[in-house]
């Protein structure tokens, strides 16, 4: 039976590993243990679109050209389209889908809090940095499941162009003086900190409290934030 004919009264899919080879570090490390119950999941990933989606919308508002605007609002769409997809997940494993969003909401809005700024072209960077960042944590924590459930996770997390989309607003941004990315570097480097702990949260209670939860996670986050620089480098950033 499909794992999504398994009703919120169902028992949640069992926890495995996919098979990656040798093709991370993050590969060797028993995610099944990391992950959370699946519905925790879903609500957390859900939040995290649902709030994506808002900032960019307004960070596509506030933008100082056209081509801006729109790249941004796409990117905001894209982000959206996650959010309405997980949340038909989640309706199949909670009774209510806004009260399984409440908790996860409120710790996300802290972290994002702490990543304001006052400059447009911060935010951006912010959009760009946080939606990478936490799309490759969440796509290897969803390996922490069974396959076919996996398989689906990391195809709704996909990245369908908008990093591409925040990428080419900041090129633009940066090409117009390049005195900017000092600081917009320094800024990305502040990011780090919070985009982990929003990533930290979204793991089990279980795990983290583990004597050697530290030690499991480590080789996840190595893997992320290597792929968090190529994210810079292509911007001509120091990570």
């Amino acid at each position: 039976m499909p794992w999504w004919w398994n009703k919120k009264k169902a028992d949640r899919p069992s926890l495995s590993i996919t098979p990656r080879g040798d093709e991370s570090i993050a590969s060797k490390v028993d995610l099944g243990a990391l992950a959370p119950p699946l519905a925790d999941y879903l609500a957390t990933a859900c939040a995290l679109q649902q709030a994506l989606a808002a900032r960019l919308s307004i960070l596509s508002g506030g933008a100082w050209g056209s081509e801006d605007a729109d790249d941004l609002g796409l990117a905001s769409g894209r982000a959206m389209d996650r959010y309405r997809r997980l949340r038909e997940l989640l309706e199949d494993y909670v009774e209510d889908v806004a009260t399984a969003l409440a908790g996860p909401r409120e710790r996300l809005a802290t972290h994002l809090n702490r990543m304001e700024s006052a400059r447009w072209y911060e935010g951006v960077g912010t959009a760009y940095v946080v939606t990478g960042f936490t799309r490759d944590f969440w796509h290897r924590l969803a390996e922490g499941f069974d396959p076919e459930v996996t398989a689906t996770l990391q195809g709704i997390l996909a990245d369908t162009g908008d990093e591409d989309l925040m990428a080419k607003v900041l090129e633009r941004f940066l090409a117009v003086d390049d005195r900017y990315s000092s600081r917009l570097s320094l800024w990305c480097r502040r990011l780090v900190g919070d985009t982990m702990l929003i990533c930290r949260e979204g793991l089990s209670e279980a795990s983290m409290a583990a004597a050697d939860a530290e030690v499991r996670l480590e080789p996840v986050l190595t893997d992320v934030v290597a792929l968090h620089t190529q994210r810079l480098d292509r911007l001509g950033l120091t990570a």
